[in-house]
């Protein structure tokens, strides 16, 4: 976590500078029609946490930066007519410790830019954990990068051995696109992979 607290205003500000619908273009479709519970893992500026919360979602926000996390919350907390706050939690998978143990089921489950910080060890337990905090009918988005990685600060990753995992754990493959290309810097671009627990999604409207 070194990079992201040695440089979180930095961060903070480019994250907050891209919408969140933007990012997240490739999979609102998917959304049920009624906000739920949603967990942010690697909730980082509190972009995507805002967003939703400003659109009824109930939103728990993970971060495990300590320096990245208390502008996320800040940001989150000066939004204006939320009828929830945002619940910070500073926790980090494999484990998820604090958050398991708050024994909260989600409705949806994101995580954007996270999967590539975890080795390959840790993919199955780390799958595990996740499918365990879905609700029946859950969607889980995940998000993996692709480009140039200079400072070697992340795991290789593809969207093929995701879904196998995923598939392991008896997730189901429900949206899949590929070289989603980043907004800002044209060198990124970004798999998007979407499971549920359920083997038929059903009907879904965008909840926003």
């Amino acid at each position: 976590m070194n990079f992201y607290d040695n440089n979180s205003e930095r961060l903070f500000e480019r994250y907050q500078s891209i919408a969140a619908e933007t990012v997240h273009r490739a999979w609102l479709d998917l959304l049920p029609s009624s906000p739920g519970s949603v967990c942010d893992i690697g909730a980082g500026s509190g972009r995507d946490a805002g967003w939703l919360a400003s659109n009824g979602w109930e939103v728990t926000a993970v971060e495990p930066s300590r320096q990245l996390r208390p502008l996320g919350e800040a940001f989150t907390s000066q939004l204006p007519n939320l009828e929830k706050k945002v619940l910070w939690l500073t926790d980090s998978l494999p484990k998820l410790e604090i958050l398991v143990a708050t024994r909260k089921k989600f409705d949806l489950l994101i995580l954007s830019a996270v999967w590539m910080h975890l080795p390959t060890s840790q993919h199955l337990k780390s799958m595990a954990i996740l499918k365990n905090l879905l609700n029946q009918h859950g969607l889980l988005v995940i998000t993996l990068r692709k480009g140039p990685d200079p400072e070697k600060r992340f795991f290789q990753t593809n969207i093929e051995e995701l879904t196998k995992t995923a598939l392991s754990e008896s997730l189901t493959l429900v949206r899949k696109q590929q070289n989603q290309r980043d907004v800002s810097r044209p060198e990124i671009s970004w798999d998007i992979a979407v499971f549920t627990l359920n083997h038929g999604i059903g009907s879904h409207g965008v909840g926003l």
